[in-house]
């Protein structure tokens, strides 16, 4: 099993994709505890991603 920088860069860009888009939606209901919630939510969908692109690489090779 071998890591490519996609197999690193994907789970990351998405992760920061889907943090902004959090982002946006807590700012308008609680602009106090935005960035960390959506900081928080970014940093789980990367580990999630990162673990299924890792188990996709494992049971495939």
């Amino acid at each position: 099993m071998t890591l490519t920088f996609l197999d690193i860069a994907l789970p990351i860009g998405l992760a920061l994709v889907f943090a902004v888009f959090r982002y946006g939606q807590y700012r308008a209901t609680d602009p106090q505890t935005a960035l960390p919630k959506a900081a928080a939510d970014g940093v789980k969908g990367a580990i999630g991603l990162a673990v299924i692109t890792l188990g996709y690489k494992y049971f495939t090779h």
